[in-house]
């Protein structure tokens, strides 16, 4: 049991950090929403979209408030590699925190299940490939759910 909570936590840990990354990296309208003119979503699915990026942000903020210095400085330290990153902070985090980051995987994969099944087999494709170039730039790969 110790050893799955670990693998979650650690797990969590690198989704945070990636999350973190690619919010700042992805191109921004100005009223937050990505440009992602290859899936051709529907007002329906941008707004789903965007819904659960505010809950995941909500969550992350709420996370990352409970952090101390040596925590941060850890999440913060560009001179470590992300596994290393992971190993070092899952040492540091507290019984509430790894709890916590656990709950928010779970809640953020329930709602990406539950997007995903509002896709077309044309938008399944196109996020398929999004995906599989996100994962060739070192985004998250092992238990990385693709639309069915």
């Amino acid at each position: 049991m110790k050893n799955l909570v670990k693998g979650l936590t650690l797990s969590t840990v690198l989704v945070l950090g990636l999350s973190l990354t690619s919010v700042a990296q992805n191109k921004q309208k100005k009223d937050g929403e990505r440009e992602r003119p290859e899936l051709n979503l529907t007002e329906t699915q941008k707004t789903q979209m965007k819904e659960m990026r505010d809950k995941d942000k909500v969550n992350r903020n709420k996370f990352e408030a409970t952090l101390s210095d040596e925590q941060k400085a850890v999440m913060s330290d560009k001179t470590i590699s992300p596994k290393e990153k992971k190993d070092k902070l899952a040492t540091l985090l507290s019984a509430d925190q790894k709890k916590t980051m656990v709950a928010n995987k779970a809640e953020a994969e329930k709602k990406q299940a539950e997007f995903a099944k509002t896709l077309t087999p044309e938008q399944k494709v196109e996020f398929n490939k999004m995906r599989e170039k996100r994962e060739g730039m070192g985004g998250p790969k092992k238990g990385a759910k693709k639309p069915q």
